[in-house]
């Protein structure tokens, strides 16, 4: 993601439920790849296709952005590769055992074991999706 000037930030908060009044407004800038992006030699990108993580709110089409240089834990959205196929997955580990949690209830726990050829790639920090 590059920049070339900073964008304006409102420092307010917005109600998606009741009015409330916009007089505190205070502008700002602010760089969205300095906000989202901590290490950028180790962050990358790429597009979500599928509902398997809908109820964490990333749907087909959003762009995850994914910190390789993140030590992943328990209950972190991973990106990961599974027999060659890269999905995005909740992690969850204990012991030796790793499981990879859909955050849809159409899509059965993966159990990880000895013979998958399993990777995990980086952490997702952030999705990006665009309304337009």
């Amino acid at each position: 993601m590059y920049f070339r000037e900073p964008i304006y930030f409102f420092n307010t908060v917005v109600s998606a439920g009741f009015p409330s009044p916009a007089g505190d407004i205070f502008a700002s800038k602010i760089n969205l790849e300095d906000y989202l992006i901590k290490n950028p030699n180790t962050t990358i990108f790429i597009t979500v296709s599928g509902d398997s993580m809908k109820d964490v709110g990333i749907f087909s089409g959003d762009m995850l952005i994914v910190d390789k240089s993140i030590n992943p834990r328990n209950n972190h959205v991973i990106l990961c590769t599974l027999d060659g196929q890269f999905l995005v997955k909740k992690l969850y580990r204990i012991k030796n055992s790793i499981k990879l949690i859909s955050e849809n209830k159409n899509y059965p726990l993966i159990n990880i074991n000895k013979y998958d050829d399993f990777k995990i790639f980086g952490v997702v920090i952030a999705s990006v999706k665009k309304f337009l």
